[in-house]
């Protein structure tokens, strides 16, 4: 035997040099990772504390944004308002609290997307708090919220539907449907492990154990909604950013582009729209909530812009696409909404043809300013207030309704 005492360090066996290399390399790496986790257990901490990313989903559920206050900056924009104050209620929606009386009052909640939401508009200015005033001119005890959420498809109205609105149970539901829900065919994998926690199927992928733990952990949900924005998977979204439409850039596309993807696209997408759309309706109809559908307007399409003369048609919202083949695409959707509602003999409030293609009207191609917004109640409500006096006759204030200009 070697006298580990006496020797000198060129004597030491290879096999002892390569353990204590090995303990060193093992010491290190446990407090590389305890130094991580005490990391993310500090970063989970304050997370949990005050979270200031904003989101509306955790992992696979709906997160709404109780009693939240925001201010909008919009220092660079000439449509909008230089500071806009948003605020949510007690149940995660702009609007009133519900009142205390709520079974005899007139409820409706209208349901959507950013185009619902309006989230760079003022509470007081939305098509929703508009219309809201014009119908309490009319009806008694009405109350009104906006549940909007922004990007959120009628997958999302569904999970609100069921994890929410069932329980509110408003006597009405508006939906402002479509354009989130281009390009999407069937139930996304993020959709169909809605509440399904920490199974086995949920090892199967990164993204599936991101988004099972992410229901449980602020700091996962944190990730996995960056890399939802970072990194959508949709790519069919035009931009949203204030536009002047003197200086968009316009782009020409073939005829055989053209109907080679729009055949692909009518082929695949309509009719897995159509399937929840009609779920959404039963849901509505099953638990006793009035549905209302709208179909989706754009700046975008056919025809010049009153206020500068720009052809809508050829203006580049998209890579590859212009405006009227966009237009052609968001009416596959509009088309599905309108038979829904033909079909299923449900209220159609078809905004997408009545509502002008005006740039007074939009801030960028889809989202409504000041004046759109307004103008989107003023058509809302010649629609929907006759057919609330039909409904809910014991609200009217008067026995004969009137109109609204």
């Amino acid at each position: 035997m070697v006298n580990q005492e006496n020797s000198s360090p060129q004597e030491v066996q290879p096999q002892s040099r390569i353990r204590t290399r090995l303990r060193n390399a093992a010491k290190n790496l446990l407090l590389v990772l305890v130094s991580l986790v005490l990391a993310l257990g500090l970063v989970e901490i304050a997370l949990r504390i005050y979270n200031p990313l904003g989101f509306s989903i955790k992992g696979y559920q709906i997160i709404l944004p109780y009693n939240k206050k925001e201010v909008i900056h919009h220092s660079r924009a000439s449509k909008l308002d230089p500071i806009v104050y948003l605020h949510r209620n007690s149940l995660g929606f702009r609007g009133e609290e519900p009142p205390q009386d709520w079974d005899r009052c007139l409820s409706i909640v209208a349901v959507g997307g950013s185009t619902t939401i309006c989230f760079e508009l003022a509470d007081d200015k939305t098509w929703v708090h508009v219309l809201g005033e014009k119908l309490k001119r009319n009806f008694q005890r009405l109350w009104i919220n906006n549940a909007g959420l922004a990007g959120h498809s009628v997958f999302g109205h569904i999970i609100l539907m069921e994890n929410f609105l069932v329980q509110l149970r408003p006597k009405v539901a508006v939906f402002l449907v479509g354009v989130n829900d281009i390009g999407v065919s069937d139930v996304k994998r993020v959709d169909k492990n809605i509440n399904a926690g920490l199974k086995w199927g949920s090892f199967r992928s990164l993204e599936r154990f991101t988004g099972a733990l992410a229901d449980h952990s602020e700091v996962a949900a944190a990730i996995l909604n960056l890399k939802r924005y970072y990194f959508p998977k949709v790519t069919w979204a035009p931009p949203q950013r204030e536009i002047n439409l003197k200086t968009e850039p316009v782009f020409e596309m073939s005829e055989a582009t053209k109907e080679a993807l729009y055949r692909q696209h009518a082929a695949k997408y309509p009719r897995p729209y159509e399937k929840r759309l009609q779920t959404l309706v039963h849901i509505c109809r099953e638990n006793n909530i009035l549905p209302v559908l709208m179909t989706q307007p754009a700046l975008y399409g056919p025809g010049k812009d009153d206020v500068t003369g720009v052809d809508l048609s050829q203006l580049k919202v998209g890579d590859g696409i212009n405006g009227g083949f966009y237009w052609r695409i968001l009416e596959l959707y509009n088309n599905v909404t309108r038979k829904v509602a033909q079909e299923d003999k449900v209220l159609l409030i078809d905004l997408a043809r009545e509502l002008p293609k005006s740039s007074k009207y939009y801030y960028d191609f889809i989202h409504y300013d000041n004046i759109g917004a307004a103008k989107v109640a003023n058509i809302v409500y010649q629609h929907l207030e006759p057919y609330l006096a039909q409904k809910f006759p014991q609200y009217l204030r008067t026995t004969i309704s009137s109109k609204g200009n």
